[in-house]
């Protein structure tokens, strides 16, 4: 049974140590020397010693691997965690002793590997629900998990094994390390293609958390590059743009810098960026705002973009003309927009080699066509309608009654007549008078819809500001704090 570490140790060995270690290294038989390091370790345990304690553990560490003795030091690691009365801290000592030794065993030796692989299940039993060896239980499970992954090429192991860590809950963990982890969780969840555990994962992460530290801004555009794929998945346009704009506003992604430091490498969280990437973002934000279904956010943002300089710099003029396209009351024939557009930029776009992206697309232009006539007609016959959408009269139909169950429009058809009819949908106010009495009378022609989206944005403004005092509050208090603390 383990336990603390004692405020005084009972007797010091530090001197008696002194003088057995050279006598101890000058054994040839390192059996032999370990056997008079476990008399010592036994003592010092005993005394309550930590100091001399965690010295013996990492001396005799440094004997076995020297002596390339791993089946021993992988018996002594179970015997001496189990000692009776074991300190804490030394239990660290000997697993982060060992831990520094792994990289000893060759990942390209088969024998080395196998024998790598024993180690570190071991220290996995040892440190098994153990809260103050929980980093070290993380730090071998990665490298537990990087083995399955490029040395056995199991994925699906190597998500098992990094996934069972919450990282998240650790106490002892430097934060951007608890990062880093539930980054490389995330990784290895898309590169298996489990987008939902992905989401489930990204959601251990605050945006902004993610400063004020060294990597912030590179583990900021990784995290964000993560949610960009999760998002493509699901088809979530709009949350596509707001990550994507995001991005672009990190240094390390508009001045992009193409080193890949050592940790970069060997974790597989990788930050390569060029100029080109940076264009690409650009011009793929414009694409996705107009993939978008149509919303007061998406029109707002779809605005803001349109007169971004950022983007009337960088991104091609016809391309940066769609917006214009978009945000024009005007209808958009799609006959024009295939023969401007489909060779020189659709056709070369990523994104548009999805059907999906490409069918909604045309989706969108023909739901802009519909909201555009909505304004200029009360009454439409479908005929001139399915005309002007370049669409059968079914098909026409089929658009107008998605719109109006999406809450976009509001219309009525007269299939005898093949009258369609726009109109706006009042909202009745119950006005209650003194008698008791309620009468339906005020109306309103404020869409239901947006006046919805219109209150869940002011709400989401508010709780923003809310939080902003918060911390003005708080930074007040400090600085009240420390001036109270000068004058005393």
């Amino acid at each position: 049974m383990s336990r603390e570490d004692p405020l005084k140790a009972e007797k010091d060995f530090s001197e008696t140590l002194n003088e057995q270690f050279p006598i101890i290294d000058g054994i040839s038989d390192h059996k032999t020397a370990i056997d008079k390091l476990l008399v010592l370790e036994k003592q010092t345990r005993q005394s309550s010693d930590v100091s001399s304690s965690k010295r013996i553990l990492e001396k005799i560490i440094a004997i076995l691997v020297k002596n390339d003795d791993w089946d021993y030091l992988n018996d002594l690691l179970i015997l001496l965690s189990k000692k009776h009365g074991q300190l804490k801290s030394a239990i660290q000592t000997l697993i982060n002793a060992v831990i520094q030794n792994l990289d000893t065993l060759k990942d390209d030796n088969k024998k080395e590997l196998e024998t790598k692989i024993k180690i570190i299940e071991t220290i996995r039993t040892i440190t098994d629900k153990k809260i103050f060896v929980e980093v070290e239980r993380a730090i071998v499970s990665k490298k537990l998990s990087e083995i399955y992954l490029y040395q056995h090429n199991d994925l699906d192991k190597a998500v098992e094994i990094l996934c069972d860590l919450q990282v998240e809950t650790y106490s002892l963990m430097p934060f951007s390390d608890k990062i880093e982890f539930i980054l490389e969780q995330i990784r290895l969840t898309l590169k298996k293609g489990d987008y939902n555990q992905a989401k489930i994962l990204s959601r251990k992460i605050l945006l902004k958390s993610l400063k004020n530290f060294d990597r912030a801004d590179e583990y900021k555009a990784i995290y964000l590059k993560f949610l960009i794929e999760i998002n493509s998945y699901e088809n979530d346009y709009i949350s596509i743009v707001k990550n994507m704009l995001l991005l672009i506003e990190i240094p390390l992604i508009s001045k992009p810098e193409t080193t890949q430091t050592k940790s970069e490498a060997s974790s597989g969280l990788s930050l390569q960026s060029t100029h080109d990437d940076y264009l690409n973002f650009l011009t793929s934000i414009i694409y996705y705002i107009i993939l978008s279904p149509h919303d007061p956010h998406q029109f707002d943002l779809i605005n803001k973009i349109k007169q971004n300089s950022v983007f009337t710099k960088n991104v091609d003029l016809k391309i940066h003309d769609l917006l214009e396209v978009f945000t024009t009351n005007e209808l958009i024939h799609w006959s024009n927009i295939e023969s401007l557009y489909k060779v020189e930029y659709f056709n070369k776009s990523a994104i548009f080699k999805l059907e999906t992206n490409y069918k909604n697309l045309q989706n969108r232009i023909i739901e802009h066509n519909l909201r555009t006539i909505n304004k200029y007609y009360q009454c439409i016959r479908l005929e001139r309608l399915a005309y002007l959408l370049q669409l059968s009269t079914s098909e026409a139909e089929t658009y107008v009654s998605e719109l109006v169950n999406k809450g976009m429009i509001f219309a009525k058809i007269n299939r005898p007549q093949g009258i369609i009819k726009f109109e706006k949908a009042p909202i009745k106010a119950k006005v209650k008078f003194e008698n008791g009495e309620e009468k339906k009378e005020r109306t309103s022609d404020v869409h239901l819809n947006e006046l919805l989206n219109d209150w869940c944005y002011d709400v989401d403004k508010l709780l923003e500001e809310v939080d902003s005092i918060g911390h003005l509050i708080n930074k007040e208090e400090m600085m009240y704090g420390i001036k109270q603390g000068a004058k005393a």
